[in-house]
């Protein structure tokens, strides 16, 4: 991925479901610059033109929109380095849904932790799941991943919220069926929206399920942030590479050793990864949007 394909809406526009205006009109889309999702050239007839816009709303993460009808055009569609910035979702209608300063506070477990792909020490116990307890405090990707959200989730929401051993083994991808199935468990669970494309910058505290080769070298991890500007992803994993022996942020080191926060104006250290970069190594992926406030 090189570039963003853009649509430049001059004027609001009407959204609709799907690529007709004759179908259910959704709202309407404000005046700005949006990632385009997909293009319908001359659909359904030869006097429109249609793409799917990215435009995250409580009630869904895309919309389409006529961008052209016969002589008269909607939207100029561009491609450009940077994606436009994008507003922050509030999921504070969604019935699970958890602040992002209890995710910070839990990473404190985490403090001391060192990466080891085989042995997976949780430092509490989860619902419904038996699970090795720390010490020692060692883990891996996708038990930091699985050990830091469910215990944010049934904390918050008890048994309105529920995990069991079956959610477990799809967080430890533990069968060929689903290569993604991290990112299935926690849109299936409800913690979670499922992105709208696996190529769109991350919305904050996004988790990442990454495939160097099809299907081999697997990664699980979270992106924090994202900034428009550089292209920028924080990156949070557990990993044995990126300056990491452990919990920590790619790039910026252990949280033994930098502390549970990033480090202000953390986009402006190039040893932060582009989500560019992120893509290109990952060319195999799928993201879940977490329900998580700020």
């Amino acid at each position: 991925m090189d570039t963003y394909r853009v649509a430049r809406l001059p004027a609001r526009l009407r959204g609709f479901a799907l690529p007709d205006t004759s179908t259910q009109p959704g709202g309407y889309v404000e005046a700005g610059d949006f990632i385009v999702l997909e293009e319908k050239v001359r659909h359904p007839t030869p006097d429109t033109d249609y793409a799917r816009l990215l435009v995250p709303t409580p009630g869904a993460l895309d919309t389409w929109v006529c961008t052209r009808w016969r002589t008269q055009r909607y939207a100029t569609l561009v491609s450009q380095a940077r994606a436009p910035a994008m507003a922050r979702l509030s999921f504070e209608s969604e019935l699970l849904a958890v602040p992002e300063e209890r995710l910070f506070a839990l990473l404190g477990a985490f403090h001391g932790y060192r990466y080891d792909v085989s042995r997976a020490y949780y430092p509490w116990a989860l619902p419904g799941v038996r699970i090795q307890l720390a010490p020692p405090r060692l883990n891996n990707c996708c038990t930091l991943v699985e050990g830091l959200l469910v215990k944010a989730f049934s904390e918050a929401h008890g048994a309105a919220f529920s995990w069991d051993m079956r959610r477990h083994r799809q967080m430890m991808i533990a069968s060929t069926q689903d290569y993604f199935s991290p990112v299935t468990a926690a849109v299936e669970s409800g913690m979670a929206l499922q992105a709208p494309s696996a190529d769109v910058p991350p919305h904050p505290w996004t988790l990442i399920q990454g495939w160097r080769s099809q299907w081999g070298s697997g990664h699980t991890f979270l992106a924090v942030d994202y900034h428009a500007e550089t292209d920028k992803a924080l990156v949070l994993e557990s990993n044995a590479g990126f300056g990491l022996d452990g919990v920590g942020y790619r790039g910026l080191g252990n949280l033994r050793d930098v502390g549970l926060q990033p480090p202000e104006q953390w986009w402006m250290r190039s040893e932060v990864w582009t989500w560019r970069r992120i893509c290109s190594t990952y060319p195999f992926r799928r993201q879940a949007w977490l329900k998580v406030n700020a």
